[in-house]
């Protein structure tokens, strides 16, 4: 048996350039991998089968799974001759701008292509977006300025040493929802490329400057579909006294720390136990970035 560990993603930042005319939206983003994970075993097996299992376990539907999808692309298109039994632990909050099913996915294109002896360049990684827009960043990983319908993709070649407080609400949100309510009015409503300029300058990044950048342009139609996480994002602020920003098109929510700090790294455990104690029913994450 393999076993593969696929990790999510947080953005640091989200805004929209603007609509193609075939429907897909053109973003600016800032992706980071972070360090909760599902779990995928993989084994040789007779016929195709995959399942899922977990706290965030998916109804078993195999035409509708992402990654059976790219089994099949890569039996039918690719010369993938094995079969296999996938089983996906599924620890990562579905409908949570965490990019999950995309993190599934390329992690199984990794796997596909090592079995195929074939080293992708950036043409091929960026062909399996038709798949779901998150994947070319998550055959990367790591820290990533994301363009385009998210197949444009810049990494730098380093992580940012930060921590996060993460919030699930328990609440699923629709991406194709959350897109659909934006006019051509909402898009660029930030300094788009202030953060991007910041990591051209590594060495010399402000931890504050770039958390007061933060932003994301889902949260006004998101909160309009779900208040409640809107609700959960304001007791959150009040009681710990710090930012909190939504990750992806929803629904959790995170606040950044500095791990270089002495002082945050008392400060997150404290806000940490005060989180898990107002939002009981609320599944909290202490996680770093990776």
């Amino acid at each position: 048996m393999i076993i593969k560990k696929s990790p999510c993603k947080i953005n640091l930042f989200l805004d929209i350039k603007s609509k193609r005319e075939d429907g897909y939206h053109l973003i600016e983003s800032l992706f980071h991998t972070i360090d909760l994970f599902d779990i995928i075993k993989i084994e040789e097996s007779e016929e195709f089968k995959i399942t899922t299992s977990g706290k965030y376990k998916l109804n078993d539907n195999e035409e509708d799974n992402i990654v059976a999808k790219i089994f099949y692309h890569f039996k039918n298109e690719i010369g993938l001759k094995k079969n296999y039994k996938i089983n996906i632990e599924k620890n990562i909050p579905t409908g949570a701008g965490l990019g999950g099913g995309s993190s599934n996915a390329s992690t199984m294109i990794k796997f596909f292509l090592e079995e195929l002896n074939i080293k992708p360049d950036n043409e091929l990684i960026e062909s399996f977006s038709k798949f779901g827009a998150d994947i070319p960043f998550f055959i990367k990983g790591g820290l990533s300025w994301v363009s385009g319908i998210g197949e444009k993709i810049e990494s730098f070649d380093f992580t940012l040493p930060y921590k996060i407080i993460l919030i699930y609400p328990n609440i699923n949100v629709s991406t194709k929802l959350a897109y659909s309510k934006f006019t051509k009015n909402d898009f660029n409503k930030s300094d788009i490329f202030y953060i991007k300029n910041l990591l051209e300058k590594n060495s010399k990044i402000n931890f504050n400057d770039l958390y007061s950048h933060t932003y994301n342009i889902f949260e006004k139609n998101v909160f309009n579909i779900e208040p409640k996480i809107k609700e959960y994002k304001e007791k959150a602020e009040n009681e710990i006294k710090r930012k909190i920003c939504m990750s992806g098109s929803g629904s959790s929510l995170f606040a950044l720390y500095n791990q270089n700090d002495k002082n945050e790294n008392i400060i997150i455990e404290e806000d940490y136990n005060k989180l898990r104690n107002i939002f009981e029913d609320l599944d909290i994450y202490k996680l770093n970035l990776i």
